[in-house]
C-alpha cells in the first residue's frame, strides 16, 4: 500500500574512526539521479575551496528536514573521514546547500518524513538503482520492484545544481511492527560510486553513515 506524498528529511550521521565496515547495516525488513542533467549548472571550478550550492526540489514538503553526508574510504581503511551538512527544511518546495565541491564526491542524503514510524533506520536517497543507466528516468512503480541502489553521489564540479527528488509514503515493517515508512529516489538517475546495496521493495534505509568508494 502505497500513497504519494514527497518529502525530503534529516538525517543522523555517526561517524567514528572505527568505521571500517564499509557500506551500512540497514534494517528495514520490507520495503525498504548523480549529476544527471542538472537543471541549472554553471562553469566548473576545480579549486579546492570551491563551493557548489546543491538545491533539491520537492513538492508538498514544508517543513521536512534533510541532511547530507560525506564518508570516503575502503573497505580496509584505518581512517574513514566523515563530514556532515546542518540538518536543513524544505520550504516552498526546496531545501538548499552550500557546500565544499569536493564533499559531493561521494556524497549521500538520508530523510525522514514526519509521518514516520519507528523504523529503526533513515530513509536514504537512492542515486541509481540496479538496472539503471545514467540518465534514465526512473518511476515509483519502477522503483518498488528494485532491490539495489546506490546511496553514494558521483557528484558535480558545478557552482550550482538542482536534483529534483521523490519521497513517497509506503508501508515498512518495523522495529516491532508494521509502519508508515519512506522510499526516496532521484527520478533521473545519477552518476554513482560503489557500493550498490541491497533494497527492500526500493526502500534504500540506513543505520551509520555510508561509506562511498
Amino acid at each position: 500500500m502505497t500513497y504519494r506524498t514527497t518529502v525530503l528529511a534529516r538525517t543522523t550521521a555517526l561517524a567514528s574512526a572505527a568505521l571500517l565496515t564499509g557500506s551500512l547495516a540497514f534494517a528495514p525488513a520490507q520495503a525498504q539521479p548523480a549529476q544527471a542533467q542538472p537543471a541549472q549548472a554553471q562553469p566548473d571550478d576545480r579549486s579546492a575551496a570551491a563551493r557548489t550550492t546543491l538545491t533539491f526540489t520537492v513538492d508538498d514538503c514544508e517543513g521536512c528536514e534533510v541532511q547530507l553526508v560525506n564518508a570516503r574510504g575502503t573497505l580496509d581503511a584505518d581512517v574513514v573521514h566523515v563530514w556532515e551538512s546542518q540538518t536543513k527544511e524544505v520550504s516552498g518546495g526546496a531545501v538548499t546547500f552550500r557546500v565544499p565541491t569536493r564533499r559531493t564526491w561521494g556524497m549521500s542524503a538520508t530523510v525522514v518524513a514526519p509521518w514516520e514510524g519507528f523504523t529503526g533506520y533513515r530513509t536514504t536517497v537512492a542515486w541509481r538503482y540496479n538496472g539503471e543507466r545514467v540518465g534514465d528516468t526512473v518511476t515509483l512503480e519502477e522503483a518498488v520492484t528494485k532491490t539495489k541502489a546506490s546511496a553514494c553521489w558521483e557528484g558535480v564540479r558545478s557552482r550550482e545544481v538542482v536534483v529534483p527528488l521523490v519521497v513517497e509514503k509506503v508501508r515498512v515493517r518495523g522495529q516491532k511492527k508494521e509502519v508508515d515508512g519512506s522510499i526516496a529516489f532521484v527520478p533521473t538517475t545519477q552518476s554513482w560510486l560503489a557500493p550498490m546495496r541491497k533494497v527492500w521493495d526500493g526502500v534504500l534505509g540506513s543505520q551509520d553513515v555510508n561509506i562511498c568508494r
